[in-house]
């Protein structure tokens, strides 16, 4: 089963997020060459000085323990651990996925409930929406996000929103990475036919955007666990399951 894994990193707003991501582009680079990776970024949240949001997807819990294992994932943590890192807010999860399809059906018309699954809707499952969009103008990117604050806030206000990030990646010119966590497939859908939504969607299309071939994509989880363990290792593997 897909494994995700998301969360936020905070460093000291004296920190160069830029420069930082860049030096470590190499590590980033090295991960997405491992067997059983399909995504591996590192953000900068414009809206919150000195953070920045990790999304890594895995195809399984085995080929993610296997990352936790080698000198990437060693390094990685060596390179940040040398820039002026703050206390975690929140621990970083790993997810484990269910179902997932694209958020956008074939009209297309954003679907908050499941529709190629056999059940749609399963209330007691958190949703996590996650995909990139590419703009033309690369130094707008900064600015775009910036000027979306008000919808972002908005949208962290609705029921059932526990994350809603618009970040940039620095390793990738014009790209943004979209992540959004949602408490059930209902709240999402509410989400989608509020005027949060809405207005991001117009905001985002007063900007120039390349089409990209990875679609927007909503994944339907069954367990949620912290990465790192009472003991403070990092395990790939869910506790309590094979």
């Amino acid at each position: 089963m897909t494994v995700i894994v998301a969360g936020h990193v905070d460093f000291d707003t004296t920190e160069n997020i830029s420069e930082m991501l860049h030096s470590v582009k190499p590590l980033i680079e090295g991960a997405l060459s491992e067997t059983g990776c399909r995504a591996y970024s590192w953000t900068e949240d414009h809206l919150t000085p000195g953070r920045v949001w990790v999304y890594e997807e895995w195809e399984s819990s085995d080929t993610l323990d296997d990352h936790l294992n080698t000198e990437w994932y060693r390094n990685m943590l060596a390179s940040l651990g040398s820039y002026k890192m703050l206390p975690p807010s929140q621990p970083i999860y790993k997810y484990r996925v269910e179902h997932l399809e694209p958020v956008y059906d074939e009209t297309p018309k954003a679907r908050g409930h499941f529709f190629t699954a056999d059940e749609p809707v399963k209330t007691n499952m958190a949703v996590i929406v996650a995909g990139v969009i590419q703009f033309t103008e690369v130094d707008q990117v900064p600015d775009i996000l910036i000027s979306a604050k008000p919808h972002i806030d908005g949208a962290l206000t609705e029921p059932g929103c526990i994350a809603y990030s618009w970040t940039q990646c620095h390793l990738n010119p014009g790209r943004v990475q979209v992540y959004e966590e949602w408490t059930s497939s209902e709240t999402l859908e509410a989400h989608l036919n509020s005027h949060f939504y809405q207005d991001m969607g117009a905001h985002l299309g007063s900007f120039e955007r390349i089409q990209t071939d990875s679609p927007i994509l909503k994944y339907r989880i069954d367990l949620q666990q912290t990465v790192y363990d009472e003991t403070g290792v990092a395990k790939g593997h869910f506790l309590g399951t094979q």
